[in-house]
């Protein structure tokens, strides 16, 4: 009876591997796995609730109390009484989680076989993942300024910003040796899993059946090329406009029209950024060449933590290298689309997030 916590890192394939376990559930529980279902939005909103972070997110702090401790209720019936061989529990919130939010998550799960799994990518890809991700939240930063106040100031994990440290939040995230030891460390030896995302072109199921074997599952109990829904990635000039968007927002905010949390996350996030932006796939970004002496080495050394410790790893190593820009190659700051017209999509935007119309927001400015 083992409970597999699959808590990211974010940007890692997740979504790809949560949309295959909710979308071939009787599949999965006819070998005698489950992924607790406990209502739509479930697994994030208790992933949420271990975090501590509603009101990031906009979510009403009531909705999602108790949400966590359903969902493992859930996955100990269908192994105590439903003769179920494992339950997998997966969300990408959970993977900055502090070794004290770490224990309250697992204090539902007691008696059961718990093993923790971390799927991680090359930090090239993830560089610029991150950056766009900051984006969809309303940031108005440039790569170069990631580049400037994160990735070049690497301070030491001892004080993760969750802690009040000072610790850039790309490398708290990224850090996926760190990761495992928090979740793994009140755990027994043996029970800390590392997946590693294939390179570009390797086939989409490879990361399926990395997974699967770290869940210790039969990877043939589902489908892994079915289509599936994705965290769409944005174009380089994509990102560009998305940027201005959020600085008029910003400004409209400060004239006290702006938008609260909740209405930024779904009409900013999801409705354009998600759907409108994430459809006219503009020429992808890659993080800068310069940066392969940056990227590189702390992804080896985390590696050899990870081994150290007794974890299990699922893929090659190399495929941490480092996925960069080429020469000549463009970075990923250019230019918005040409005539694209962010102070019009602004105003749109928090017109229709207005609680009068009651209609999905549809685009009528590029």
């Amino acid at each position: 009876m083992r409970v597999v916590l699959h808590v990211g890192l974010p940007k890692t394939g997740t979504t790809y591997l949560q949309a295959l376990l909710a979308g071939q559930r009787d599949a999965l529980r006819a070998g005698g796995v489950v992924h607790p279902f406990v209502r739509p939005g479930a697994m994030f909103e208790g992933a949420v609730e271990v975090r501590g972070s509603a009101a990031k997110f906009g979510l009403d702090p009531a909705r999602v109390e108790g949400t966590w401790q359903a969902l493992c209720e859930r996955a100990r019936v269908f192994l105590e009484q439903e003769g179920g061989s494992t339950a997998v529990l997966s969300h990408e919130v959970l993977a900055g989680a502090t070794p004290e939010q770490v224990r309250r998550a697992l204090t539902p799960l007691a008696g059961l076989e718990v093993h923790v799994v971390v799927t991680a990518r090359d930090l090239g890809r993830q560089a610029v993942a991150h950056w766009q991700e900051e984006v969809k939240l309303g940031s108005t930063a440039s790569f170069a300024e990631l580049e400037r106040d994160q990735l070049r100031c690497d301070t030491g994990r001892d004080a993760g910003p969750d802690a009040g440290g000072r610790r850039p939040h790309f490398w708290h995230a990224q850090d996926f040796a760190a990761a495992l030891e928090r979740w793994s460390g009140p755990l027994p030896a043996g029970r800390g899993h590392l997946v590693l995302a294939p390179p570009p072109g390797a086939p989409r199921e490879l990361l399926w059946q990395r997974f699967a074997a770290a869940c210790g599952i039969d990877p043939g109990l589902l489908d892994p090329t079915v289509e599936v829904g994705a965290n769409p990635s944005l174009g380089a000039a994509q990102v560009a406009l998305l940027r201005e968007v959020n600085r008029e927002v910003q400004r409209l905010g400060e004239r006290g029209s702006g938008l609260d949390a909740a209405q930024r996350h779904q009409v900013v996030k999801r409705g354009y950024a998600e759907g409108v932006l994430a459809a006219q796939r503009g020429r992808p970004a890659r993080a800068p060449a310069a940066l392969a002496d940056v990227l590189g080495p702390p992804a080896r050394r985390w590696l050899e933590e990870v081994l150290a410790a007794g974890h299990s790893l699922h893929g090659e190593p190399d495929d941490l290298s480092p996925v960069l820009a080429g020469p000549g190659e463009d970075g990923p700051d250019v230019a918005p689309p040409p005539g694209a017209d962010p102070v019009a999509v602004a105003r749109e935007l928090v017109t229709s997030a207005r609680p009068r119309r009651r209609r999905w927001w549809r685009p009528s400015t590029p």
